[in-house]
């Protein structure tokens, strides 16, 4: 698995930790590794054969809304794209 690209959504006052997500392609297809800074553990959501510019798209949009990691597949699976 190759990581594409890296997004951060940083500290604010109601969310005491950064969140990084991270872009990967493997054979094709593309998933979204998300986890909280300085805790244990990733979640990994499939994307599928999208493409990349739709994979960093929708991970620049996670880190906008600053989705936790947790919640990655239920609004990717929502997305429905």
């Amino acid at each position: 698995m190759v990581c594409k690209v890296f997004f951060k959504a940083k500290e604010e006052p109601e969310r005491h930790f950064d969140i990084t997500y991270c872009v990967c392609e493997e054979k094709g297809c593309y998933y979204i590794e998300s986890f909280i800074n300085g805790k244990s553990g990733t979640e990994k959501a499939f994307l599928g054969n999208c493409g990349e510019e739709k994979a960093v798209s929708v991970a620049r949009l996670l880190a906008k809304k600053s989705v936790r990691p947790l919640h990655i597949e239920d609004i990717i699976t929502d997305m429905r794209f």
